[in-house]
C-alpha cells in the first residue's frame, strides 16, 4: 500500500546542519520526498540516504539569485512544506507573505520574526509578568541610556546579546561573552552603531536543560526535555553530550512562555536549572529544529514527523513520554570538549585529563548513542570521522 506521504514533498533549509540532518532522517524515515537544500556544496545532509535530492543554492545574500532559485525550485518540485532555519527566514523576510502558507510558523510575520529575538523574548515575558524566572538582565534600546548601576548589577561574567532582527544594514547576531561590566559596556558601545536593540544577560549558574514543544493551530503535538551533560566549550556553549530528563516545573514554564509568544509549529527553551537550589532560569528561545535533536528521535518523540503530518492533515495523539536515553556527537563536539578541558590551565590535570578517558569509555559503552549513527544511515558516521580529522590536523 503506497505511503500518503509520498505525494508531499519537503523542503529542509541548512542541511549542512545537524540539527537539519536529523529532520531530514526523520521525514526521509517516514516517508516524505525530502529535498534537502544548502549553499555549502559539502553538506552533510546531502549524502543521507534519507535525502530524495541534493540541491545546492546561492548564499542568501545574494538576494536576487536565491529568491529566483527558491521560486524554481518550488514548482519544478511541487514543494508542499518548508523546514527553515533562521538564516533562511531573514533571507525571505521582505517576501514572507508569499511562503507563509508552507512554513511551520505563525502566518503572522512580526510574531514570526519576534520570535528569532533574545531581546524581544525577555521584553515581552517581563511585560507580561513572566519575568521571575529569566535570567538576569537588561534591554539596552536604540540610542537609549546605558545604566551603569543595572549593569554593575549583573552577576559576572555578561553576555551582550545582538539579533539580525535588529541590525541596522544587515549581518549576524551574537553572543559576546565580558568578565566585567567595564567590559560589557565597551561591547555594547562597540555594538550600537550596527543594531537598535541589545541584551546584555548575567551569569546563570548550573546545568543547561532544554524544554522542548510543538504544536499546530492550538493542538499539542509533542513535549520533550534534555539536561546537556557536556558542553562545548566545556564552560558553557553548544551540548555534546545529553540525557533525556523531566522536570514538571520547568516544563511548566516552558509551555506558559510558548503560549505567550502565540508560537506555532516547535520552539525550545534553554535554561540553566541549579540542582542545590532548584531554581531555573531561562537563557533564550529557539523557534526551529534544534542541534540536539537526534536526542529526541532516539528517546520516542518524532517531532519533524510529527509536526508535518499535522500541517498536512494527518495529526497524531500528542507525545508526553519517552525513553531515557543518552545520546553525543562523538565528532566533531566530543572532540572539541576533551580539546576544551585539555587547554584550559585554570583545571586541574584531573580535570583536564579525566575527559579523555570519559570519552573512551562512553565510547565502548553500547546504552550511549550517537547523532550521526542512525538506522539505515550509518555511513555518515564515518564521513564525519574523516572529515572532522581533516579539520583538526589543518
Amino acid at each position: 500500500m503506497k505511503n500518503w506521504r509520498a505525494d508531499y514533498p519537503i523542503l529542509v533549509a541548512e542541511a549542512q546542519t545537524i540539527g537539519a540532518l536529523a529532520t531530514i532522517r526523520s521525514l526521509g524515515k517516514a516517508g516524505y520526498p525530502v529535498l534537502a537544500a544548502s549553499h555549502r556544496q559539502d553538506a552533510l545532509g546531502f549524502h543521507s540516504r534519507y535525502s530524495r535530492k541534493a540541491l545546492a543554492h546561492p548564499p542568501y545574500e545574494d538576494d536576487e539569485a536565491f529568491a529566483g532559485w527558491l521560486d524554481e525550485i518550488l514548482v519544478e518540485e511541487s514543494v508542499r512544506l518548508i523546514i527553515p532555519s533562521e538564516g533562511f527566514l531573514l533571507a525571505i523576510r521582505p517576501r514572507f507573505p508569499r511562503f507563509s502558507a508552507l512554513l511551520p510558523v505563525p502566518a503572522d510575520a512580526a510574531r514570526v520574526y519576534s520570535a528569532l529575538s533574545k531581546y524581544d523574548l525577555f521584553q515581552q515575558c517581563a511585560a507580561a509578568g513572566l519575568g521571575a524566572n529569566l535570567a538576569p538582565f537588561l534591554l539596552v534600546a536604540d540610542d537609549g541610556p546605558l545604566s551603569w548601576k543595572e549593569l554593575r548589577s549583573l552577576p559576572p561574567p555578561l553576555f551582550v546579546k545582538v539579533d539580525c532582527t535588529y541590525a541596522r544594514r544587515g549581518g549576524d547576531g551574537g553572543v559576546f561573552r565580558c568578565e566585567n561590566a567595564a567590559a560589557a559596556a565597551r561591547k555594547v558601545g562597540e555594538l550600537r552603531a550596527a543594531y537598535r536593540a541589545i541584551l546584555v544577560q548575567g551569569y546563570a549558574p548550573g546545568v543547561g536543560v532544554g524544554a522542548f514543544l510543538a504544536r499546530w493551530r492550538g493542538r499539542p503535538l509533542g513535549q520533550f526535555m534534555h539536561r546537556r551533560l557536556h558542553e562545548v566549550p566545556h564552560w558553557g556553549g553548544v551540548s555534546s553530550f545529553r540525557e533525556s530528563w523531566e522536570h514538571e516545573d520547568i516544563l511548566a514554564d516552558a509551555e506558559a512562555r510558548l503560549a505567550l509568544l502565540g508560537w506555532e509549529g516547535v520552539g525550545m527553551f534553554e535554561y540553566r536549572w541549579h540542582p542545590e537550589s532548584g531554581r531555573f532560569q531561562l537563557i533564550e528561545f529557539n523557534s526551529r529544529f534544534w542541534g540536539s535533536l537526534h536526542l529526541a528521535l532516539f528517546a520516542g518523540v518524532d517531532f519533524p514527523r510529527l509536526l508535518a503530518d499535522a500541517i498536512l492533515g494527518r495529526p497524531n495523539p500528542p507525545v508526553t513520554s519517552y525513553q531515557a536515553i543518552k545520546c553525543r556527537l562523538t565528532f566533531p563536539g566530543e572532540i572539541e570538549y576533551v580539546y576544551s578541558c585539555l587547554k584550559d590551565r585554570s583545571l586541574p590535570w584531573s580535570r583536564r585529563l579525566g575527559p579523555i578517558a570519559e570519552f573512551a569509555a562512553l565510547g565502548l559503552d553500547p546504552r550511549v548513542y550517537s547523532d550521526l549513527s542512525f538506522p539505515g544511515d550509518r555511513l555518515l558516521y564515518g564521513r564525519m570521522i574523516i572529515r572532522s580529522i581533516r579539520q583538526f590536523m589543518s
